[in-house]
Formats: C-alpha cells, sequence, structure tokens
C-alpha cells in the first residue's frame, strides 16, 4: 500500500500508519482499503486510532469524506454509550440523541439558549459545570480512568 510517498505493506495496521498515509487513506482509499480502519475504530472509538482519524477530518476537510468519518465516529461512540468531550459537537450530539432541544435543556439549567450553544462548544470543562448539565439530561456523570498497557 504506497500513502504518498510512504510506502506501507498492505498488511498494516491502521495504528502503524502516520497522519500522512490516514489523510491519503481517507482521502483516496476505498471500501476495501477503509475496512481495516473502521474496524479499528469499532473496536474501540475513542483510541489513538479513531482521534487520529478525528484530527485529519478536522485538519484537512474533504468533500463528502470527512462528513461520512465524523458521522461514523460519532455512531461509534455514542453506540459504546460514551461520548469525547474533546469534540465540540458531542454534548450537543448526545442531548439530540434523548430528544431534548437547547431551549428545552436552557429551561432545565436555567439559562439562555444562547449561553447553552456556547456551552456545548466548549472543549475545557469544569466538572460542576458538566455534572449539572448531565442531570439535566436525566443521567449521572461517572468519571473513569483507563490505563492501558503500551
Amino acid at each position: 500500500m504506497i500513502h504518498r510517498h510512504l510506502d506501507y505493506p498492505a498488511d498494516s495496521e491502521p495504528d502503524e500508519l502516520p497522519m500522512a498515509a490516514i489523510a491519503d487513506l481517507l482521502e483516496r482509499g476505498d471500501l476495501d482499503d477503509w475496512r481495516p480502519l473502521a474496524a479499528t475504530i469499532a473496536r474501540d472509538p475513542f483510541d489513538h486510532v479513531a482521534e487520529r482519524v478525528a484530527r485529519v477530518i478536522d485538519s484537512f476537510p474533504m468533500y463528502g469524506t470527512s462528513a461520512l468519518w465524523r458521522a461514523y465516529l460519532e455512531r461509534r461512540r455514542a453506540a459504546v454509550g460514551g461520548y469525547d468531550l474533546n469534540e465540540p459537537s458531542s454534548l450537543g450530539v448526545l442531548r439530540r440523541n434523548l430528544g431534548i432541544t437547547q431551549t428545552e435543556l436552557a429551561s432545565r439549567l436555567r439559562i439562555s439558549q444562547s449561553d447553552l450553544s456556547k456551552l456545548e462548544r466548549r472543549v475545557d470543562w469544569r466538572l460542576s459545570t458538566l455534572r449539572r448539565y448531565i442531570a439535566a439530561l436525566g443521567g449521572d456523570l461517572r468519571l473513569t480512568a483507563i490505563f492501558r498497557r503500551r
């Protein structure tokens, strides 16, 4: 498999590919090329491969491909019950998936709809604010630390 000026064996694992190869794969690859990447993300939509894909599609928007991969990442993350708070849209996605409007949630939080919109675009949260937001959605916030062996 040749990615731009980089040459990798066809059976290279997605976590072995540098950012340039992932960008090229997303831009020029076909469904067969994407299959290993999609499988890796399906196994763990919050691991470093998924994060690298998110960075590529955010940094180098590609017609059609970026929206497709963003939607796939969000669906996989939602399917495992998690949302990545480093993604500015993730709380809005969570709220919409629960069928709650910004106006309704803003009322529950006793803030304006425009303040809620700003809040949902944040990437740096105080735990107390996040706890209130999640409680207003009807949930309980649980913080889990996961350590992976390298």
